[in-house]
């Protein structure tokens, strides 16, 4: 068996803080992407979560840079 086929797919929202992933893919439309690539946040990325709150924004470490994420949006960033 693959040991990749073992990592999950999640949301961004389920991830606990001090945890790095890889951004898999962005489920919105254009606006929405257009958005998270300004962001620094596009499939491929590495990306560290610094504070999650239930139903509340997502700060993560991109780069160098923390960029804040409303709750509805970051649930929509599928990661492994």
């Amino acid at each position: 068996m693959n040991h990749l086929n073992l990592i999950k797919e999640k949301p961004l929202t389920d991830i606990k803080p001090g945890t790095k992933v890889k951004v898999l893919k962005l489920l919105g439309g254009e606006r929405f992407k257009d958005k998270l690539l300004c962001m620094g946040i596009l499939p491929g990325h590495e990306v560290e979560i610094l504070s999650s709150q239930r139903k509340g924004p997502v700060v993560v470490k991109v780069n160098d840079t923390r960029v804040v994420i409303g709750y509805s949006m970051a649930d929509r960033i599928i990661v492994q």
